[in-house]
């Protein structure tokens, strides 16, 4: 419920009365209309305040929303159906910079406001083992609209940055973080545990 309504600040919609029907599936009322559910009350104030997104952007917000209405609370209740949940959301991750793509749509606005409290719960190696969504909340915490709401996730410091020509002076018996060149996302480093 909170999510929708951080959606509606974000997209400086009126979001209306949020509530639980009989069938406690969400619902508010937009345009004098009944909306029922999460993705479909998300996407309908992306409508309503202007956002255009493809045929095929639409459809693919619309799953991850649906992902997200069916396994988020289950995953902010249980950390180990939290990891398992996020695991998913990295596998999504590791071909697109956003969910639907290289775009950011609300979905993704949504998601992160969504999984923000499990990422906070879960251990460093935890995190670390989460590359892609590591990757996407660092793309959204750039954008600061999308994220206001919420404090910008600090990923603890990691061990000592090193560059390929000071490689030979390396101690292998601890971890190293190794940063090669080129690599796909410039500034994100790959840990070598030898």
């Amino acid at each position: 419920m909170d999510v929708v309504k951080v959606v509606g600040k974000y997209l400086n919609t009126p979001v209306g009365t949020v509530c639980y029907n009989t069938d406690k599936v969400l619902t508010t009322v937009l345009d004098k209309e009944n909306v029922e559910g999460f993705a479909s009350i998300i996407l309908r104030l992306a409508t309503k305040s202007g956002i255009s997104m493809s045929q095929v952007q639409t459809l693919l917000s619309y799953q991850w929303l649906e992902h997200l209405s069916m396994y988020a609370n289950q995953a902010h209740a249980n950390t180990n159906f939290a990891l398992i949940f996020l695991q998913g959301l990295n596998k999504g991750l590791q071909k697109n910079t956003f969910l639907t793509g290289n775009h950011l749509t609300i979905a993704d606005v949504a998601a992160y406001h969504s999984i923000y409290p499990m990422m906070e719960r879960l251990s460093i190696l935890e995190q670390e083992s989460l590359v892609h969504v590591c990757r996407w909340i660092k793309h959204l915490q750039s954008k600061p609209k999308a994220t206001k709401s919420v404090p910008n996730w600090a990923i603890e410091p990691l061990p000592k940055q090193l560059y390929p020509h000071e490689l030979k002076d390396v101690d292998l018996t601890k971890p190293v973080l190794y940063f090669p060149q080129p690599f796909s996302f410039p500034g994100y480093p790959v840990i070598l545990y030898l």
